[in-house]
């Protein structure tokens, strides 16, 4: 590739759920794009956090936690996670050095080893723990996995964000820009919507009933300014026992949940917004290949 061209490529962010991924590709971005809770298994699909300077683009994305799978929407999003690894130069690996080294995080290790592709394992959530506590899963890495650096990062406080960069860059081909410039995700603003809706659902909601949540963008209308972008979505649950605790007494549960969805969707739209929200129930919907097809998860046939 001609030495004109800028350093340019993708890069996986990998870990097991809850590592902060979408935490670090909203700091690296320096701007919300990624939802984040503190539930695991928030992120349910890929998305591409596009970072730019004056030399390089690296298109960072964010994956579903890896984990064994548990239905047809798990089955999903590993298989985002592979579809990601397979076109991506090499890959960060998030630990949570407050949890230590987990079953899970050799499980994500696995995956990353068959890529044979460049790994750089990134301790996060560093800040308020002690030194010695690092070094000790330190030197646990460099026994497991002796050719993966290791970096330090704080992904909340933006702390280790811009070494890891460095690094990345590193290993980076010279080629043409894979998004534009002024490109900032792959997601269209009402993915994003969507997926601003399921956010709050994760940080609102109690137990399991947001893992049973998927949100459906009915109608995404934008008039002309003044008058609000109007967006109509509707909240699928998988029984009926759910519907009623999404709604509230008196529908008020379901209210915050529009208050705090609009909200955030006028910050990322930078205009007013109407949102208007139904709830319906979509009977054990994870495990339906045709219903997640219809809703944005689309689970390949095996051999595909």
């Amino acid at each position: 590739m001609s030495a004109s061209h800028p350093l340019c490529g993708a890069i996986a962010v990998t870990g097991r759920p809850n590592a902060g991924k979408s935490t670090f590709l909203n700091s690296v971005l320096q701007t919300k794009v990624a939802i984040v809770s503190p539930r695991p298994q928030t992120t349910r699909g890929s998305m591409a956090g596009i970072y730019l300077d004056d030399d390089c683009q690296i298109v960072f994305y964010d994956t579903p936690g890896i984990h064994q799978p548990k239905n047809k929407l798990s089955q999903y999003m590993l298989h985002q996670v592979e579809e990601v690894l397979r076109g991506a130069e090499g890959a960060l690996f998030l630990i949570d050095v407050r949890e230590g080294l987990t079953e899970e995080d050799h499980l994500v290790a696995e995956w990353l080893q068959k890529t044979q592709k460049p790994v750089w394992v990134v301790l996060n959530k560093v800040d308020g723990v002690l030194d010695d506590k690092i070094q000790v899963i330190e030197n646990k890495i460099k026994e497991e996995w002796p050719n993966w650096p290791i970096l330090r990062m704080a992904a909340i406080s933006g702390r280790g964000v811009k070494e890891i960069v460095a690094e990345v860059k590193k290993a980076l081909p010279r080629q043409p820009y894979l998004f534009p410039e002024d490109e900032l995700t792959d997601k269209t603003l009402r993915e994003m919507a969507s997926e601003m809706i399921r956010e709050q659902c994760f940080l609102k909601l109690k137990d399991e009933i947001p893992y049973g949540v998927a949100v459906l963008i009915d109608s995404f209308e934008e008039k002309e300014e003044p008058e609000p972008v109007v967006i109509k979505a509707t909240l699928f649950v998988e029984k009926d026992s759910q519907k009623g605790i999404v709604i509230g007494a008196s529908g008020q549960q379901l209210k915050a949940l529009g208050s705090a969805s609009r909200v955030e969707i006028e910050k990322l739209v930078g205009r007013k917004v109407f949102l208007e929200l139904w709830v319906k129930v979509l009977k054990n919907w994870r495990k339906d290949e045709d219903v997640l097809k219809r809703l944005g998860y689309s689970v390949p046939k095996k051999g595909k």
